[in-house]
């Protein structure tokens, strides 16, 4: 069970970077001229996809992924696994909020977009700060059970 729990955060990790890659690319795209339309419906399309996959990640490890399970190997975790879970309401909220920045920006409103933008890259070096931890609490959870005692 644990090695279907890892196999699949490694795959659903390795779909969230595709997608903030594809962000960061969008983010980073220079438009010409003062045209921003399909920049912005790109940048729409591609960050409700994030939003929709970082609902299904942070689902999956929440329950019956690997929080509960290192819970159960690491009860003294506990306490990281509840700051980790806390953070994912506030990666939710904060994708939300991003989105519906997206829905309400005039096309026209290079500025605004502009802003939006500099939102988006500061959300996303948090989310990978996030992840780093959450890697960080797995392998501490699960490398004493790999030394064994001594």
């Amino acid at each position: 069970m644990s090695h279907d729990i890892a196999q699949q955060t490694e795959l659903e990790n390795g779909m969230l970077k595709v997608l903030m890659d594809g962000v960061r690319a969008t983010v980073v795209w220079k438009v010409q001229g003062d045209d921003i339309s399909r920049k912005l419906s790109t940048l729409r399309f591609i960050i409700q996809s994030l939003q929709r996959h970082l609902e299904r990640l942070f689902s999956l490890e929440e329950y019956d992924g690997y929080m509960d399970l290192v819970k159960k190997k690491a009860p003294r975790l506990s306490r990281t696994v509840d700051a980790l879970k806390s953070e994912h309401e506030e990666y939710r909220n904060g994708i939300r909020r991003i989105v519906h920045s997206l829905e309400q920006i005039s096309t026209k409103d290079k500025t605004k977009f502009a802003t939006i933008c500099d939102e988006v890259l500061d959300f996303l070096e948090k989310l990978d700060k996030h992840g780093r931890k959450e890697i960080d609490l797995i392998q501490e959870a699960f490398e004493r059970e790999v030394g064994g005692e001594g």
